[in-house]
């Protein structure tokens, strides 16, 4: 039906589109697939210095930076401007008694690479930024050089990253293959309602209308990102970040973080708050200390040729606006830059660490050393010696950080860990199932040994591995002995770190916004699971929340509200919620109830000992908890920390395993029920699960406290 909104998207979309045939070669949807630009430019680099500022050119990009701070303010691909008029660089830029450098003359070398680097000495945190264009290359690398003094009082960088705020012809957004899609215009963010907090806006207009918009529904696991960033649907053009070596990124290959979100604005956050403290980067007073976070590659590319949005996809768009049915040939379009970015990702990757770093603490291959080893998993209730998906990392040692607030989120107290520490490098490399491991270009240092595996509760610890410049190190064989607390009685899911395994858990649902608004429609009745009958793929949901009583959210069109993906929103007005109400109508239908799930399970005959619930959290917001019960009676709650992973809508966060203990007495011979409640409260309050299992042992004295275990 073309109502009036339909038919004046559409009238956009032919305005916006018909373009395109005059800048570039195209292709009709039922042709060959889009083919990416091949770099055709080996012009020298050039350097023009102005007292203001340095343009570096290599006849493919050209970027612009100030010399009073070390800003890059323009970036230019193809003869056009990429980046907006109020576009960051980097977060911490230099200051105090600042100096200029050309750290690499494009005159000594025959324009192969130039490198200009602005460094700013506060006495406090002292920043470099380098900035290196080369030779028939399509991008640039950044790195920064952040140094503390030994006579330099407490500090350090709370959040930091590199960022770039691109304009607004770059529209599609590629972070992961679930997450690789055309975004909201800003107009249509403008023009939405507050809901819960300022980063989440009801959309009543565009593509996307009658959903809700939010950043942090592109928050991703950084060191599994290859290549990330932003093409336009019209120009063709791609820009993508991509972190050649993750040893500078802190929180190791668990943390997420925002890479891309709303306004074009892609970033690579080296330490931040994010979820329950983040990684933090906290320096005490008098210690030496220097940390070189980069080189960044910024790689842009080009479609040589591009498909054209036939008028059917056009039209067929527009009638779907509020849950869109994407054209496939935009789609084919922006893959072919997204994949080329990933394999460019590849290139550059091979050739880390970089010859042409000098004149920092940047060791070259020769200066780096590779670990090896192989972890054999000793639990003779596995039910296999593999170890699918390893990580193995070396890591700086648990240290006692100053205790700020910041940092005291984590839960830990004082006491910083591989998760929590951007102070440090860490090296990590996934694994093979038979537990064999290589981590290549470790710096020299002495490291505590990390692993965690799919399936296995819990991880692997190895302190004091003392890694020489120049010389390999093979640790041999490993055994890993996970913990017990008796006999397995069962368990749901499996052991990942994550929420994947379970209902909506799953990559293409996780982070989309609203589930703990949608979930009293999928399990009206709470959930009741039975052990060895129940699938915890459909019937054990990622989180448990609050159970909503309010409809007033549905958007009466939507055909199915409770699964589908976009356009499941009532639509509000700003009149009625202006833009500084923070909270909008989620005052009206945000709250709810407090949850009861129940664990249905057999027991043969009477138990004695102790009996021990171990519950791994992918994440937790709210300070109410788990209370857990046995057969009617309470044993306990579990009082979790807060990760921000469901008011950040995510499947995972900062891992964390409790356990509660209660007599095994409780038990019973035949049906016993145990219980998992999260109080009344706000829909965003609760926890995000990765697995559940029960043990028992006869042998030792009930009963015992909650506590909260690495």
């Amino acid at each position: 039906m073309n109502t009036p909104l339909s038919l004046r998207l559409r009238h956009l979309l032919v305005a916006t589109f018909a373009s395109v045939t005059l800048t570039l070669p195209a292709l009709r949807a039922a042709d060959t697939a889009p083919t990416v630009a091949k770099i055709a430019v080996n012009a020298p680099v050039t350097v023009t210095d102005s007292a203001d500022a340095w343009i570096l050119d290599n006849g493919i990009v050209k970027a612009t930076v100030q010399k009073k701070n070390g800003k890059m303010t323009s970036l230019i691909y193809q003869g056009q401007e990429t980046l907006t008029r109020n576009s960051e660089s980097w977060e911490q830029l230099a200051t105090g008694t600042v100096t200029q450098a050309m750290t690499i003359d494009p005159a000594t070398n025959g324009g192969a690479r130039a490198e200009v680097a602005v460094k700013g000495v506060t006495g406090r945190m002292d920043i470099e930024l380098r900035y290196t264009l080369e030779r028939g290359v399509s991008g640039f690398y950044t790195y920064g050089i952040y140094s503390h003094g030994a006579n330099y009082p407490a500090a350090g960088e709370g959040e930091s990253r590199f960022i770039n705020q691109l304009t607004s012809n770059f529209d599609w957004l590629s972070v992961d293959a679930d997450r690789n899609m055309p975004m909201c215009a800003n107009a249509d963010t403008r023009a939405g309602v507050v809901i819960h907090a300022k980063e989440q806006r009801i959309l009543s207009t565009g593509i996307y209308k009658d959903s809700v918009e939010h950043k942090y529904s592109y928050c991703a696991e950084m060191y599994k990102l290859p290549a990330y960033g932003w093409s336009s649907i019209k120009d063709h053009v791609g820009i993508w970040f991509i972190n050649p070596s993750n040893e500078y990124l802190g929180g190791g290959p668990t943390r997420i973080d925002l890479v891309c979100h709303m306004g074009a604005t892609m970033l690579d956050y080296w330490t931040s708050g994010h979820y329950a403290g983040g990684a933090a980067c906290n320096i005490p007073a008098g210690q030496v200390w220097n940390k070189v976070i980069g080189p960044i590659f910024v790689y842009c590319n080009a479609l040589q040729t591009a498909v054209t949005p036939s008028q059917a996809e056009l039209d067929t768009l527009a009638a779907t606006a509020g849950n869109p049915t994407i054209p496939a040939s935009w789609t084919a379009n922006a893959n072919a830059l997204f994949n080329d970015a990933l394999e460019k990702a590849k290139t550059v990757k091979t050739q880390w660490p970089y010859a042409w770093v000098q004149g920092v603490d940047y060791p070259q291959k020769d200066g780096r050393a590779t670990v090896t080893g192989r972890l054999a998993l000793n639990d003779p209730q596995a039910a296999s010696t593999k170890l699918p998906h390893l990580w193995v990392g070396l890591t700086h040692p648990d240290f006692a950080g100053g205790g700020s607030a910041f940092a005291l989120r984590s839960g830990n107290g004082k006491l910083v860990t591989w998760d929590h520490d951007a102070n440090y490098y860490q090296f990590w490399a996934e694994g093979s199932e038979d537990g064999r491991f290589s981590l290549a270009n470790v710096r020299p240092g002495t490291y505590t040994l990390h692993a965690f595996a799919e399936g296995v509760l819990g991880e692997f610890a190895q302190t004091d591995i003392t890694v020489e410049a120049g010389k390999a190190l093979d640790l041999g064989r490993l055994e890993w002995k996970p913990v017990r607390y008796g006999q397995q009685v069962w368990d749901i899911g499996y052991p990942d770190r994550t929420g994947g395994k379970f209902f909506k858990g799953d990559r293409a649902n996780y982070w989309l916004w609203g589930w703990g608004l949608r979930y009293p429609l999928l399990f009206p009745n709470d959930i009741t699971y039975t052990i060895g009958k129940s699938d915890y793929h459909k019937d054990w949901f990622f989180q448990q929340v609050p159970h909503g009583e309010s409809t007033a959210w549905i958007n009466p069109d939507a055909k199915d509200p409770a699964n589908q993906r976009f356009g499941w929103v009532k639509a509000e007005s700003q009149a009625t919620y202006p833009q500084t109400d923070q909270n909008g109508p989620w005052k009206i239908y945000g709250h709810g109830r407090a949850t009861t799930w129940t664990i249905k399970f057999n027991r043969d005959q009477a138990d004695k000992g102790l009996a021990t619930l171990r519950v791994a959290l992918a994440g937790a917001d709210g300070g109410g908890g788990l209370t857990v019960g046995v057969n009617g009676k309470t044993v306990g709650t579990i009082r979790t920390v807060a990760t921000n992973a469901l008011r950040y809508n995510t499947n995972k966060g900062m891992w964390r395993e409790y356990t509660q203990a209660f007599d095994a007495a409780l038990l019973k011979p035949g049906e016993n029920e145990m219980t998992l409640t999260v109080p009344a409260g706000d829909l965003t309050t609760g926890v995000v699960y990765d697995y559940l299992r029960l043990e028992l042992d006869e042998n030792a004295k009930p009963p015992g406290t909650s506590v909260a275990l690495r």
